[in-house]
């Protein structure tokens, strides 16, 4: 079993955060206008996503307590994108609380994956025996 340590993993890790971080700068896009107008309230659109993303992050964002709505839909079934929209309250940027959404939504998806990689090992130990 390798360790977090391990520096194939560190490089493995890393590639993976690069990646994330790639695709929400290229595929993300801020409704910048609303934005400057009212900073607790945002419309983001992400492109090449579907359900699996915009339903997590949303039930994740919803849980915030200085969030006041947050919903999302796909515009139509045959266009690869998402729309999100958030509503905060007492005047919190939407910005941040998206970012932390984002931030959140990473551990969960890592800590599935350190949950999915142990029950693998564990699983292939008890077959092999």
């Amino acid at each position: 079993m390798t360790s977090l340590l391990d520096p194939e993993r560190k490089v493995e890790i890393f590639l993976i955060f690069l990646i994330f971080f790639l695709l929400i700068i290229n595929l993300l896009q801020l409704d910048a206008d609303s934005l400057r107008s009212d900073p607790s309230n945002l419309t983001v659109i992400l492109y090449e996503e579907d359900h699996t993303i915009g339903n997590s992050l949303k039930h994740i964002l919803c849980k915030m307590p200085d969030v006041e709505f947050c919903g999302y839909n796909v515009p139509h079934p045959l266009e690869d994108k998402i729309l999100i929209r958030l509503q905060t309250r007492r005047g919190v940027p939407a910005a941040d609380l998206l970012m932390k959404g984002f931030e959140e939504l990473e551990c969960v998806f890592g800590s599935v994956r350190q949950k999915f990689d142990s029950s693998y090992v564990s699983h292939t130990a008890n077959t092999t025996d």
